[in-house]
């Protein structure tokens, strides 16, 4: 029975309750010889040749790390010791669809020759935390490269870099008088994260910038957002926070947990609240909404304001998690978040193909190589030249 399923698994035929029912028995002591011999046979036959695919010490620990994800109640894969690309998806009726080996595809076309993808011109590592912070004078300081420790000082204000790469502004007086702009931005395949002057941190996500004061003083404290960024904000009664997406709306807080996503090529500008309470405001500033947690504000192109009361606030905010998170999602919009990590540009030969539809995750953490390894084994069928990754009519 084991064996069925395990085989059936990895032929991705299972259906979502059979995978629940492999799932069970990684959790049970009597069966840990049989499954330590599946993984084993399967890495063999995947033509593994890293030694420590073979030692009973990786594959104690990969059965370990299965059921104590399983017990957490958070196990999205079980990952197996050695190649990285070589992964089991968790159960979908439990964790919803996982992009990483089981995804679920609407309509999906007959199985196909997998197209060869040339990675030579470029290794496919994910994105990582770097960006470059603007000081108020022009002058650029590339963040993944410098040391840590004070990095700049804009006025009476200093900027720290910590050892895990987290930036800090602190001020040096209550009320400096010297009150600077700077502006930090991630490039595609980059990620930030900042604690500005005034305790509020800010997740920057890939291909996005943000413009602030070094401190702010005011009646307001005000932010300018290009991209997406999660917003954790000290709260101040006397002083609410304001995120201005450029030309598209602004939204205002007093102290709250909350996402923005105002890329220029997504078709909305989405405010998804998870703690708290905020207003979001049309460019004209006519139209406005208060959001509830749980809720989710989207600001179209024509300045109208559309409230989505029952947001899935986890997916909004997996990005931040090291996930890429999908429901019943275009391949136009789940490709358009694989350039931004990846740094690719995504073309397709067929308008057409860029409609099907997918729902699941997939995690940020895997190569390019391993994301259009998954994108095959959905029937979607890509090649890089470069820089650019084609998106085949098959």
């Amino acid at each position: 029975m084991i064996e069925d399923l395990f085989i059936k698994y990895l032929g991705n035929q299972c259906s979502p309750d059979e995978v629940k029912q492999l799932l069970a028995h990684f959790n049970v002591a009597d069966n840990e010889e049989v499954l330590r011999g599946l993984i084993t046979q399967s890495l063999l036959n995947a033509g593994s040749e890293d030694e420590e695919t073979q030692g009973t010490p990786a594959l104690d620990e990969s059965l370990f790390n299965i059921k104590k994800q399983i017990k957490a109640g958070n196990a999205k894969i079980i990952p197996l010791p050695g190649r990285q690309w070589f992964r089991i998806a968790a159960a979908a009726v439990l964790l919803g669809a996982i992009f990483t080996t089981y995804m679920l595809v609407k309509n999906p076309k007959q199985k196909q020759t997998v197209a060869k993808v040339d990675t030579s011109g470029k290794n496919g590592h994910p994105g990582s935390n770097k960006a470059v912070l603007t000081l108020a004078d022009g002058s650029t300081i590339f963040l993944q490269t410098a040391a840590k420790g004070i990095v700049a000082q804009q006025g009476e204000t200093r900027i720290e870099k910590s050892a895990d790469g987290l930036l800090s502004y602190k001020s040096l007086h209550k009320r400096p008088t010297n009150v600077l702009l700077n502006t930090i931005t991630t490039p595609r395949g980059g990620q930030y994260q900042v604690i500005l002057s005034d305790g509020s941190m800010v997740w920057l996500n890939a291909a996005s910038s943000l413009r602030f004061q070094t401190h702010f003083t005011g009646s307001e404290r005000k932010v300018t957002l290009t991209g997406e960024a999660y917003f954790e904000v000290a709260k101040n009664a006397a002083s609410p926070f304001k995120v201005e997406v450029a030309g598209k709306g602004e939204v205002e807080v007093l102290g709250t947990h909350f996402n923005v996503n105002a890329y220029r090529d997504e078709a909305v500008v989405k405010t998804t609240l998870l703690e708290g309470k905020v207003k979001v405001k049309g460019p004209a500033g006519n139209h406005s909404e208060v959001l509830l947690p749980g809720q989710e504000a989207m600001l179209d192109k024509k300045g109208q304001v559309l409230i989505n009361r029952n947001a899935d606030t986890e997916q909004a905010i997996a990005w931040k998690n090291g996930v890429f998170s999908f429901t019943n999602a275009s391949l136009e919009v789940v490709m358009r978040q694989i350039s931004r990590w990846h740094d690719v540009d995504v073309v397709f030969e067929d308008r057409q193909v860029a409609q099907r539809r997918f729902s699941g995750d997939i995690q940020r953490d895997l190569t390019l190589k391993q994301v259009l390894k998954i994108l095959e084994n959905n029937h979607v069928f890509c090649r890089l030249e470069g820089q650019k990754l084609i998106v085949q009519n098959k």
